[in-house]
Order: C-alpha cells, then sequence, then structure tokens
C-alpha cells in the first residue's frame, strides 16, 4: 500500500467535498482510494453533513406534522410510514394523545366519505370499510336522482313531478329494495335531495 502525501491543496479539496459529497466521489476528484479519504477525514474530524433529500423531507415532515398523519406525509414523500415515524422522533417530533386520536379520527371521516362516493356511483370500494348499510339501495337511490326525482325527509320515498322522465323497470327495481314513489305534493312538504 503506497503512502500518500497529503498537499494543503488535497486537504482543503477534502474538507470541501467529504462533508457534502459521497466519499467515491471525493477520491475520485482527489485521485486517491476511498480508504485513504475515510482515513484521513477520521484523522482530521470530518463528518458527513445530512444529504439534501432528508433535509427536504425533514422540513416536510416539520412543516405538516401538526396536520396531517404519518402516512398522508409517507404518501407525500414518496416513503413508509415508518420512515416518517423515525424521522420525527429525529427532530424531537411528537403527538399527544389526543392530537393522535383527532388526526386518526379525521384520516377516518376522509375515507369513509370518499367509499360512500364510490359506492354512490358503483365503483368497487378502496377498504374494507363498511359505510353503507345497503349498497345497492344507495345505488338505484343515486340513479334515481340523477333522473330527476326527488328525495324527502323519507329517505325511503322519493317524488316525481310532471316533468319527471319516469323509468318504470327502475321503479320496480326500486320498490323491491323498499323505496315507494309518490307524486311531488303540492303543500311545502320539507324534502331534500340528500342521499
Amino acid at each position: 500500500m503506497r503512502r500518500i502525501d497529503w498537499t494543503e491543496t488535497m486537504l482543503s479539496r477534502l474538507a470541501e467535498l467529504y462533508p457534502v459529497e459521497t466519499t467515491a466521489h471525493t477520491a475520485y476528484m482527489l485521485q486517491i482510494g476511498v480508504t485513504a479519504v475515510k482515513e484521513k477525514a477520521r484523522e482530521l474530524g470530518l463528518e458527513k453533513l445530512a444529504k439534501s433529500r432528508w433535509l427536504e423531507r425533514a422540513g416536510h415532515i416539520s412543516r405538516h406534522f401538526d396536520n396531517r398523519s404519518y402516512a398522508e406525509m409517507a404518501g407525500d414523500l414518496g416513503v413508509s410510514r415508518t420512515t416518517v415515524s423515525r424521522m420525527a422522533r429525529k427532530l424531537g417530533l411528537s403527538r399527544s394523545k389526543a392530537k393522535g386520536y383527532a388526526m386518526s379520527s379525521r384520516v377516518r371521516n376522509e375515507l369513509v366519505r370518499r367509499e360512500r362516493r364510490r359506492a354512490v356511483f358503483g365503483l368497487d370500494p378502496l377498504t374494507r370499510l363498511k359505510v353503507i348499510s345497503h349498497r345497492a339501495k344507495v345505488r338505484i337511490r343515486s340513479r334515481l336522482k340523477a333522473n330527476g326525482y326527488i328525495t324527502g325527509v323519507h329517505r325511503n320515498i322519493l317524488y316525481f313531478t310532471e316533468a319527471t322522465c319516469r323509468k318504470a323497470r327502475l321503479e320496480a327495481k326500486a320498490t323491491r329494495l323498499g323505496l315507494s314513489f309518490l307524486p311531488f305534493p303540492e303543500d311545502n312538504t320539507p324534502l331534500s335531495n340528500a342521499i
């Protein structure tokens, strides 16, 4: 193994490159071996600075820690939930139990709303959450509303007007599922078009 004569230029270049570049790149730039670079850096007390990607991720986690779950931040950053959790711990970030429960509750409510929307449009669920008690009934009620039927306070009753293009087959299917149809009331009966 040959001995390396370190010049002032090499030492300053080592001090400049080693903290921010890979050891292999530093060795290439100095035209010496990786082991020699490591040994000299250790001798001079040089240490690697945090990688820029880590700093970017740490910044994102710090900014969104109070309003995003670990899973959401992991999705944003393209890393695992465990990685986000470890980074948060290294950054000294922590949540109280109450804050953790509130975050979980918000995420679950968003999942439930998304699954309900998927059910209304007849799409397959993305999770195993049971969000609708009678999926077929909700789907057919949604189809009927799209055709001009109006739902009332009692959600099993749908109203039709003279302008409604009535669908006999769809109405028969809906009736088998427990829905009923009435002409639109002339008085001020409270109505709702909610699903």
